[in-house]
């Protein structure tokens, strides 16, 4: 397990922060918006030669509460250019937190208990990924009082392509306005049906033609496991071929 404390100290001297609050370069052309959620910190740390491999950079979602081990993790993923963004305390469908609750109570309970922690440390995440993918128009009307964008998700029919759902791209002349992201999910490709790396490719091709913004997201980075993950075999496909198609690997910081 990685010495979390002795890299929060190391990274507080040099004085690592967050460019977060900087306003975005234009966008020229299409984009991967590549997530990863919860609080794999290993994982994520040990990816890092992977990303930098392919010049990627990645937005990485945390869960729960926003401890010294967190903290150290975030500030480690920036000082190699990757950004953060929160994902609530309690890892909770929204949908279903407003049977009982307000929109606004979702806020102070889930978000700005992690706003406060990553502000102590010098960390101003610009996007909140819902978890689940249980997003609510109440709760998204508060959110984007607080972050540029959101990030949700969908399924898609087994049978058909994510290039057969426009949902998932963004234009990238409308991206400014685009407060909420459809993503898609990418943990277990290419092993389900509805993430091959053909449907994957295509998906990649159809935003490098049309300058369009696709977002992905995944949760471990490990060759096999528990609960949801993405091998590192299959990540480097798609970063490959990111890559390859001259596509812009993006963060949510870069986002305007």
């Amino acid at each position: 397990m990685k010495t979390c404390l002795i890299r929060l100290i190391a990274l507080l001297v040099v004085g690592t922060a967050s460019h977060a609050g900087e306003k975005p370069d234009p966008l020229e052309k299409g984009g991967v918006v590549l997530t990863f959620d919860d609080r794999n910190f290993d994982d994520w740390l040990d990816a890092i030669p992977l990303f930098e491999k392919y010049q990627a950079k990645a937005t990485f979602f945390i869960s729960g509460v926003i401890d010294a081990k967190a903290i150290a993790t975030a500030l480690e993923l920036q000082s190699h250019g990757h950004a953060i963004g929160s994902h609530s305390v309690h890892h909770l469908s929204a949908i279903d937190y407003l049977k009982n609750h307000t929109a606004a109570e979702f806020v102070k309970e889930e978000i700005e208990p992690q706003l406060t922690a990553f502000k102590a440390a010098g960390i101003t995440p610009t996007a909140f990924a819902y978890p689940m993918s249980k997003n609510h128009p109440d709760t998204d009307r508060e959110l984007l009082k607080l972050f540029r964008h959101l990030r949700t998700g969908m399924g898609i029919a087994s049978d058909r392509g994510i290039v057969d759902y426009d949902a998932f791209f963004v234009p990238v002349s409308k991206i400014k306005t685009a407060g909420l992201l459809f993503g898609k999910g990418i943990d277990f490709a290419p092993f389900r049906d509805d993430r091959t790396f053909g449907k994957i490719e295509a998906a990649l091709v159809r935003a490098a033609e049309n300058r369009e913004i696709i977002t992905l997201y995944a949760h471990q980075i490990k060759p096999i496991g528990k609960g949801n993950f993405i091998s590192p075999g299959a990540l480097e496909h798609i970063l490959k071929k990111t890559a390859e198609l001259n596509l812009s690997f993006l963060t949510v910081d870069q986002l305007p």
